[in-house]
């Protein structure tokens, strides 16, 4: 499935689109758990849109550590692997799981933003794989990537995903990440349209963001598991957001632990 071309597409732009990636038994699986959280949220779940626009940006995450099917996604799918062979990593450790639902007619966008500025993690080879339940595309909040910025060298401030929360990076001394919709045309931005069961890979310093989901009936159900691979420390640093469990590590030591599971190879 991981051949020679998307390797070498993930590392000059920083992200892929893997084509039927899972199964339509995973698909239906994760669903299933998608709508169990929704009915009944867990203890880290937010709605992102509140206060700032009509229908509803839910997230959640850590939900693997209550749900035996979020469990399976992150440990026993196909993602650890395709995780480690587009990090080029001999090992993938699994990171978290984060949930992002944007119902129909939901005009929040998410920010555009860089993943690791947010992390207690210091390294190259982190990498996202978000999982489209729905068919998507740019109209029900499509995610955008800004190719090849992954490599600019720049570490920008968390931005905050629900208004009123620009408090929690208060401590970042960061700048400030560029207006990027104020000239699109300034940026190699890409988007895919996607099927349910597509997978994006995206490291974890490439510039993305999604607009909001205008489309009636089109919800956009996505899933976001996280892996790091051999070059991955652990690095509590200031201005990360707080886990809501703490991983018994020291600063400076591997990304592998009983909160961070060595995933791939399966042991």
């Amino acid at each position: 499935m991981i051949d020679e071309a998307l390797i070498a597409d993930y590392d000059r732009d920083g992200v892929v689109c893997v084509h039927g990636a899972f199964d339509p038994a995973w698909v239906e699986r994760l669903r299933a758990a998608i709508e169990r959280d929704l009915a009944a949220p867990g203890p880290n779940a937010t709605n992102f849109a509140e206060g700032s626009s009509a229908g509803k940006f839910f997230g959640d995450m850590f939900m693997w550590k209550q749900d035996t099917d979020f469990h399976a996604a992150a440990l026993e799918s196909p993602a650890p692997a395709i995780a480690a062979r587009l990090m080029g990593s001999t090992r993938a450790d699994f990171f978290y799981d984060q949930l992002f639902v944007k119902e129909p007619g939901t005009a929040h966008p998410t920010p555009w933003h860089q993943d690791q500025p947010y992390w207690p993690v210091t390294g190259w080879q982190i990498t996202s794989v978000w999982i489209a339940l729905d068919e998507i595309d740019r109209s029900n909040g499509a995610v955008e990537f800004i190719a090849g910025s992954h490599r600019w060298g720049v570490n920008y401030r968390p931005t905050p995903f629900r208004k009123g929360h620009d408090v929690k990076f208060t401590s970042s001394d960061l700048v400030d990440i560029p207006d990027i919709d104020a000239d699109r045309s300034k940026y190699d931005i890409k988007s895919w349209r996607m099927a349910p069961g597509d997978c994006l890979v995206f490291h974890a310093m490439i510039v993305h963001g999604a607009p909001g989901n205008d489309t009636p009936g089109a919800r956009r159900r996505g899933l976001s598991l996280r892996y790091t691979g051999d070059d991955a420390r652990y690095d509590p640093r200031p201005g990360t957001f707080q886990f809501p469990h703490i991983p018994q590590l020291s600063p400076g030591a591997p990304m592998t632990c009983e909160l961070f599971p060595q995933v791939w190879p399966p042991g």
